[in-house]
């Protein structure tokens, strides 16, 4: 006897899903494990999806929960974009850690897509001096001054761009052409906030999204500089440490300038600051619209050489 339709797609689903243990093997490659998980994870979201469709009780989208991360970064990424635009040169020392955005507004064609912009080139947090610390005085003037340390670099590879030996096939850097927004905020918020505003944006200088990162980097000692200098010292020299002649480009300048292009088509700029606020908002919305979506995988690929540990200056900070 024939089962129902109903009862003959639940029993195909059972033994989709008995096959894919099967196939799985008792000891799976990591690999194949990662994949199994992707699928099951989108497959979930389907299975859950019919359920409230075949429901008569209407299901809101998400559930409004101010303790989960993703709703924190969320909620602290809306606060900063809220914060008016400045002059990073113009930044001044001031209590607080958290986190902020960079944006280009000058006419080096690599960024000719971002510039004048609501797509930072560059997101960032500033931990606090305490671990603890419950107010801004006690979190310290950390993220003014991580803005001024990159304002700092900047102006060193302008500086290095007037001078009569720079390379004619590169284009300067000007200080004046970098603006900026900040957000203090509680201590640890910062985490989350910037995970998803690089998720959201993903920035061509930082580091996740593999184009062109290498800006927070720090000099280091002479005897460990035998290894590769990082891709943004290949496109905008000045840092001393990082002309060191024993070293060697992480990646051509063709190269970063193909990443820049093809992160720049996957992941348009933002042009408009009130739509982008709506983008955010999006998220929140239980009953309408599509979710928000926070990719975490880099417009370039996954699998795309990044920063390496033979970098001079070891890992960004």
């Amino acid at each position: 006897m024939a089962l129902p339709p109903d009862k003959a797609a639940l029993a195909a689903l059972e033994r989709a899903l008995s096959d894919v243990l099967r196939v799985a093997g008792d000891e799976p490659t990591p690999h194949v494990v990662r994949r199994i998980r992707d699928g099951l994870a989108r497959h979930a979201e389907a299975v859950e999806a019919v359920r409230s469709e075949t429901d008569p009780i209407g299901m809101p989208r998400a559930s409004f929960d101010p303790s989960d991360p993703k709703t924190v970064g969320r909620m602290v990424s809306l606060a900063l974009l809220a914060q008016p635009l400045m002059p990073i040169a113009e930044v001044r020392p001031a209590y607080g850690s958290g986190v902020y955005a960079i944006y280009y507004r000058g006419d080096h064609p690599f960024y000719a897509g971002i510039s004048g912009t609501e797509t930072p080139i560059y997101v960032g947090k500033a931990d606090p001096s305490k671990d603890d610390a419950s107010t801004s005085r006690e979190q310290g003037p950390r993220l003014t001054g991580r803005l001024t340390e990159h304002a700092g670099t900047i102006a060193t590879a302008a500086r290095a761009s007037a001078e009569p030996d720079f390379p004619a096939h590169l284009h300067p850097l000007r200080l004046e052409d970098f603006w900026c927004r900040r957000l203090v905020c509680s201590t640890n918020a910062q985490l989350v906030a910037e995970k998803h505003l690089i998720q959201m944006f993903w920035p061509l200088w930082n580091s996740e999204t593999k184009a062109c990162w290498g800006m927070s980097k720090h000099g280091d000692a002479a005897t460990t500089r035998a290894n590769k200098r990082s891709p943004w010292d290949v496109v905008h020299p000045g840092r001393a440490w990082a002309a060191d002649p024993r070293l060697q480009d992480s990646l051509s300048l063709d190269e970063i300038q193909r990443r820049i292009e093809k992160t720049l088509r996957e992941t348009p700029p933002r042009r408009d600051h009130a739509m982008l606020l709506e983008e955010v908002l999006m998220a929140f919305r239980q009953d309408e619209g599509p979710p928000a979506v926070n990719d975490a995988e880099p417009p370039v690929g996954d699998k795309v050489l990044g920063p390496r540990d033979d970098e001079a200056s070891g890992p960004e900070d």
